[in-house]
This record gives C-alpha cells, structure tokens and sequence, in this order.
C-alpha cells in the first residue's frame, strides 16, 4: 500500500524554507507511530530536515543529483525507481513529501493521511489540492495542543 502522510496549516502550507514550519509534538509523535514499521519516501530537503532520524527507518531519499549519498539512506532518481526499490521492501510505502513528491503521488497512492492544523503559519511550501483524489473519510480524530486544534484524518480514494 502507498500512503502519503503529511501535516498543513489552513491554507494548506507545509513548509517553510526546508523545514516545518511548526513544532507540534502530537503531530510529530503522530508521523513517527505511522510511519515505524514502514519505508520512507521524501525528496531531499525532507530528508534534510528529517536526518537525525533516518537511522531507525528505511529511507530512500530523492535526488536528481548523480553524485553523493545520503548516511542512513537509499538514494533514487525519481519516484517511479523508488517506488521499485520500496516494493521489494514488502513493508508499508509512505510518502513524506516535499510538494513535488507528493504531486507525483497523488495519483498512485492509495490513502492520504492528513493532520489538519486550524492555525496560520508563514512558510513558503504549500500542499496540492486533495479533496477530489481522497474524497473518502475512514477516520477522524481531532486533538489539541498548545491551544492549536488538530484534525488526524486518513482519507482514500472513492
């Protein structure tokens, strides 16, 4: 199965310059129970960001570089020959961004798993539309932390 999982403020942004542009330790929490057990997908700014904690996961990182490597990662040059090197995996795909790694798998993946965060943030990143690709809601746990309402939703496709 092909999961895509990711975490927006109400205008949809998810990043800003590299990184998130929050801390949210439910949310945080949130992606790292999902996504345990599974084989990460993510551009390299993602992975950037996400580094510190590549060495307990599977990784594949994308890069049109030809060059170089990635410690605690696989290196792909598209989405297609990584969603190959995944699938011999036999473990749980999961999309983890940025947003042209996530365009590209909209159309392939099979569940979104989307925390919706009710608050503005500044960043420079912003989430494709969603809602006619996943228009199925399986479930919806709503939180709250710091005052931030949260909205965990998994959504699939018709």
């Amino acid at each position: 199965m092909i999961n895509i999982i990711v975490a927006c403020d109400r205008n949809k942004l998810i990043g800003h310059q590299g990184k998130l542009p929050w801390k949210i330790e439910k949310d945080w929490n949130y992606f790292l129970n999902k996504t345990r057990d599974g084989i990460l997908i993510m551009g390299r700014l993602c992975f950037e960001d996400f580094e510190s904690h590549a060495a307990s996961r599977e990784v594949i990182v994308l890069s049109k570089a030809r060059s170089g490597s990635f410690k605690n990662a696989h290196r792909c040059h598209s989405l297609s020959e990584a969603l190959h090197l995944a699938r011999k995996s036999k473990k749980e795909i999961w999309i983890c961004g940025g947003k042209k790694v996530y365009q590209e798998a909209m159309p392939i993946a099979d569940r979104l798993y989307i925390t919706l965060i009710d608050s503005v943030f500044e960043g420079d990143v912003y989430f494709p539309d969603w809602q006619e690709t996943f228009p199925r809601e399986i479930s919806c746990i709503e939180s709250q932390e710091n005052k931030i309402k949260l909205k965990f939703l998994i959504l699939s496709k018709k």
